[in-house]
């Protein structure tokens, strides 16, 4: 938003949000300009109390709300939330979010959490307007559809510049492997992770593109961390098919919820580890202090031992202020190292287990679901026999062949000669591994990419 007073109407609306939100928890003494503390009621019933802080410079501010619940169990969870309206270097709006959860009192003691996102974020996603994280823009849950959204979700994959995982649902003949899978997924990782409902054409065009150690189709879940390249080690990118997440249970609303909390707390403790705080909210804070500071000395000129108390005040702040931007470039390097290892630690975590076959361990009290070995390069169907007739279905194109998939026969009778359909035929040769087919012809009634019939 390039307008100052843009920015700053933005942040005051978003501030009235929050505030919105918190009355309706029944907070009390909350004032979204100042300094406030009060009590709102938290939905388990436990302590629950919340304060405010701002800072400003010039345009620039900054507003800050902080809520913590202490259950009676002892846990206790706190969730920050700053809105930032930054300068004319960085003309953005920014939403900055973190949630802890730990114990009450000293104890050094596993402590069980379900991360959640917190309904606020939510209701600000919802709101006009684009929001992003780096380069990628947020998006809620939506349907990709037909070779050419494969397509462009293919290019999204591999964009380099890509800062969010892609979480993919795929479906089969009965639908998504588990119920409502996608929307729930998008609703439990709104900003952090985008998900997909993927049809059977776009997966397949997917598959086309990334290769087939890293597709994901017919009822699997994946997800696509960013800096995804074709050459990528498969086991980083975590795949379930859905043999396997319907398989854990009978009860596929039970399952679906034991995925969806261990993905929430394999992708925020991703998340915890490498997003960066935005610099602008040190930068209006430390401006405010000056500012303070400055205003101390103004007052200050008849009282030689208060001005040089606010001069050592503010050569100590100038000193912190550097030692604050050292620390913050030591800890950006270990966070983008910490999230390099977390992903590491995520791939050979799979290794492990796909090479024990270990169906399942206990992890929090809670069954893991362990993602599946990566597909084979080859198409898994037998060889084609002599005298065998089958079909084949373009489902995306490279710029050197077609990419075809086996299915069955498409029951039309309009069979046409196929001179100089050469990528078509390139593409048959890269999936059976052969081309001495005795003929080939496409169908004149099916449409969407064209079905081959080959005799064998």
């Amino acid at each position: 938003m390039a307008p100052a007073d843009a920015r700053a109407s933005e942040a005051t609306a978003l501030r009235e949000a929050v505030a919105t939100w918190l009355k309706s928890k029944g907070a009390t003494a909350l004032d979204i300009a100042g300094v406030s503390t009060g009590t709102y009621n938290a939905e388990d019933g436990s302590h629950a109390t919340f304060q405010t802080e701002e800072a400003t410079d010039g345009a620039r501010t900054w507003w800050f709300v902080r809520l913590e619940e202490t259950q009676q169990n002892g846990r206790r969870f706190v969730a920050c939330l700053s809105v930032t309206a930054c300068g004319l270097a960085d003309d953005r709006v920014a939403v900055y979010a973190t949630l802890e959860v730990g114990a009450g009192s000293s104890a050094v003691n596993p402590v069980d959490f379900d991360p959640r996102c917190p309904r606020i974020v939510r209701a600000l996603l919802e709101r006009p307007g684009g929001w992003y994280h780096g380069a990628s823009r947020l998006e809620l849950p939506r349907e990709v559809n037909g070779p050419t959204e494969g397509d462009q979700l293919a290019n999204a994959a591999l964009d380099p510049a890509r800062t969010l995982p892609l979480v993919i649902v795929t479906s089969d003949g009965e639908g998504p492997a588990l119920p409502n899978l996608a929307d729930r997924l998008g609703y439990d990782l709104s900003g952090v992770a985008t998900v997909l409902s993927v049809d059977d054409d776009a997966a397949w065009t997917l598959t086309g593109r990334l290769g087939k150690a890293l597709s994901c189709y017919r009822g699997a879940v994946r997800i696509y961390w960013p800096k995804l390249t074709v050459d990528d080690d498969p086991y980083r990118h975590s795949l379930w098919t859905a043999q396997r997440l319907r398989s854990m249970s009978a009860e596929l609303k039970e399952t679906r919820d034991r995925f969806r909390h261990q993905l929430r707390v394999r992708i925020m403790r991703a998340s915890a580890l490498s997003v960066v705080r935005p610099e602008e909210i040190d930068a209006i804070r430390s401006a405010a202090t000056q500012r303070i500071f400055g205003q101390l000395k103004e007052r200050a000129t008849t009282l030689q031992g208060a001005k040089e108390l606010a001069d050592a005040y503010e050569e100590a702040n100038v000193e912190l202020e550097k030692k604050v931007k050292g620390l913050r470039c030591v800890i950006d390097d270990l966070q983008f190292r910490a999230a390099e290892l977390e992903e590491e630690r995520g791939a050979l975590l799979t290794r492990v287990e796909n090479a024990e076959a270990i169906g399942a361990y206990q992890q929090g009290g809670g069954v893991v679901i362990v993602p599946d070995a990566p597909a084979p390069q080859a198409e898994e169907h037998d060889e084609p026999k002599a005298g065998e007739e089958r079909f084949y279905k373009k489902v995306s194109t490279t710029p050197t062949n077609d990419v075809m998939r086996l299915i069955g026969d498409c029951g039309h009778t309009t069979w046409q000669n196929s001179h100089g359909a050469d990528k078509a035929r390139k593409g048959l040769a890269k999936l059976e591994g052969r081309n001495d087919w005795k003929s080939l012809h496409h169908c004149g009634t099916c449409t969407g990419g064209g079905v081959w019939r080959v005799r064998w």
